[in-house]
């Protein structure tokens, strides 16, 4: 037998573990796929998914799944986290994939997201084939939700709902966006849709100037964040590196320049960029991610229910191929044996010269005796030992013969407890499998051995 493909999940989660949870787990997030994987020698692969409401790892592992836990909750520290594994987990990653198990109901963030942790994990050599393949068909199917469902028009961003809160005329705001990763581009595409015009990028590590580069309407903000702070209508923060960038002192002394012109805060990190106790100065409004969560509508039950129905779909199709796949050893063995036979019988033909009709006639009828001659064994085997129905059903699974078979004796029945219906002789006659290649063929009247050399017979 070949190795089991098993998937497990290991989640911290909003919804079940609260943000405080994702926020303690968020810090171990940077390296954690190559750790999990150098931690056990069961564990093939890992791609790691983690943004503003999760930090989910999926496995590709022939480890229990409490294992796999264990191993997870080792690099990322004691905290709750759910486990999943197989189907589960499975049916929880076209979840996310498609939006249905977001903050926002319905939002596409996600699936970038995804596609990024996938893009990653290969560029580091830890996606797996299986990991790859469950990754791919959960975005193939989230782009059906969306083309096909209106959930994505309903489903709007965390950021969109953050910046919604607001309810300010943007083409006159100023707008400081903190931070330049994946989720600033967000943030950048959603200003730009309400009409922001003066959008300024600060980074700490000096990658504004890139970003801005490759984000019209966007100007880098310069060195200096308290004077960047201190200009700006509002503050968007989507950084999350570990520690808070922006002080409540900080925002005392930006507060003090300010002439009591308010400033709204939209901190939009899971580690949160910003110290809540910022909201205490006056003037200043803060909003962050428990405060959005509260604002979150809710998404239309017709539309959940049609995207629900192409992911239930979408997980029947990849499980079925899935499954297919523990009969490829199957599928090789057989063309193999088939080819060993062919590449046999070629052997046998004359050389250097044409071949004759008789003689092509005489190889292929060779070939077809050795083709059935297991199966015809099989056959009188199964007569003998009341197995004919077994085999007839089998015989058309493979093959879509259904022969009519005429019992030689009607309505006999035997004792289970009387003697044997065949003797002593007769039960010998029973070749096991193994030295099925030194019986007659009840059809032929070949021996496998007939057939071919025995060094040629290996395949069989």
């Amino acid at each position: 037998m070949g190795r089991v493909m098993a998937l497990h999940l290991v989640s911290i989660h909003h919804a079940e573990h609260g943000l405080g949870a994702v926020e303690s787990a968020t810090p171990a997030v940077p390296g954690l796929g190559r750790r999990v994987v150098a931690a056990s020698d069961a564990v093939r692969g890992a791609v790691v998914l983690a943004t503003c409401n999760r930090v989910e790892v999926y496995v590709d592992a022939d480890a229990p799944t409490h294992v796999v836990a264990e191993v997870v909750r080792a690099e990322v520290g004691e905290t709750s986290m759910t486990v999943r594994e197989n189907a589960d987990a499975l049916q929880h990653l076209f979840d996310v994939g498609a939006g249905l198990d977001s903050m926002v109901v319905g939002e596409r963030e996600i699936a970038g997201q995804l596609r990024r942790a996938l893009k990653q994990a290969r560029e580091e050599g830890l996606a797996t084939g299986l990991l790859s393949e469950t990754i791919e068909q959960a975005l193939r199917t989230s782009r059906k939700v969306s083309h096909l469902t209106r959930l994505a028009a309903t489903g709007r961003s965390v950021v969109s709902v953050g910046l919604d809160l607001l309810r300010r005329d943007w083409a006159t705001t100023r707008v400081l966006l903190v931070g330049t990763g994946a989720y600033a581009g967000a943030v950048v595409a959603d200003l730009d849709q309400r009409g922001a015009t003066d959008v300024v990028v600060w980074s700490a590590s000096g990658r504004a100037g890139a970003f801005v580069a490759t984000h019209l309407g966007t100007r880098d903000a310069g060195p200096d964040l308290l004077d960047a702070v201190a200009a700006a209508d509002v503050v968007v923060t989507c950084r999350g590196l570990g520690a808070p960038i922006l002080s409540a002192e900080d925002i005392g002394a930006v507060m003090a320049r300010r002439d009591g012109a308010e400033l709204v805060l939209v901190d939009l990190a899971v580690y949160r960029d910003i110290d809540p106790a910022a909201a205490a100065h006056p003037g200043v409004m803060l909003l962050d991610l428990p405060t959005i969560q509260r604002h979150v509508p809710e998404a239309s039950h017709r539309e959940i229910g049609r995207a629900r129905s192409l992911v239930d779909a979408g997980v029947r199709d990849l499980v079925g191929r899935l499954k297919g796949r523990e009969m490829d050893p199957v599928v090789v063995a057989l063309r193999d044996t088939v080819n060993a036979m062919v590449a046999d019988e070629v052997a046998r033909l004359p050389q250097g010269r044409q071949l004759t009709a008789e003689e092509a006639a005489h190889a292929l009828r060779r070939l077809a005796a050795r083709l059935v001659h297991v199966p015809s064994v099989r056959a009188r085997q199964a007569a003998n030992e009341g197995r004919t129905d077994e085999y007839l059903t089998a015989l058309s699974a493979l093959w879509g013969i259904e022969p009519e078979v005429r019992p030689v004796l009607r309505n006999l029945e035997i004792d289970p407890a009387s003697e044997p219906l065949l003797g002593d002789r007769e039960q010998s006659a029973i070749v096991p499998p193994d030295t099925l290649d030194c019986d007659t063929c009840p059809i032929t009247g070949l021996r496998l051995s007939d057939l071919g050399a025995s060094r040629h017979l290996e395949a069989l």
